[in-house]
């Protein structure tokens, strides 16, 4: 009964919103003072891999050939810098459809404005796709 009711009264918002000083999302969760646990960042997290999974699957054919590390390492890519920009790295892609692993970490990682924004990640991504290791 008390779900329903907290449903109804609060309303559901899927983005962030000001609640007077605070942040609130969903039925009223006060980001601001109670956050979020770390079992529901986990769901979250969980939620957020089959989503880019799914994005990269659906366009990217040669995803289904890889490795699972090399896989890892373009699903970090994807979720870091969304579908949208993740897309822009056409000669990644394309390197990384001809299995060109040296042209593809190189379009990481030192060769893209991405690895001057996130060196350590841009390198760690490189070395994954280049090594086959995590």
């Amino acid at each position: 009964m008390i779900r329903e009711l907290l449903k109804r009264q609060e309303g559901l918002r899927l983005h962030p919103y000001a609640d007077g000083l605070d942040q609130s999302i969903g039925y009223g969760r006060n980001l601001t003072s109670l956050g979020l646990t770390q079992q529901e960042c986990e769901m979250l997290l969980d939620n957020d891999i089959e989503r880019v999974e799914s994005e990269v699957r659906a366009r990217y054919d040669y995803f289904d050939d890889l490795s699972p590390e090399r896989a890892a390492a373009v699903l970090s890519l994807a979720y870091n810098l969304g579908a949208t920009r993740h897309a822009k790295f056409i000669n990644h892609h394309s390197a990384m459809a001809a299995q060109n692993w040296t042209q593809a970490a190189a379009n990481i990682y030192p060769n893209s404005l991405y690895a001057e924004q996130v060196p350590n990640r841009a390198k760690e991504i490189a070395e994954i796709i280049l090594n086959n290791e995590i």
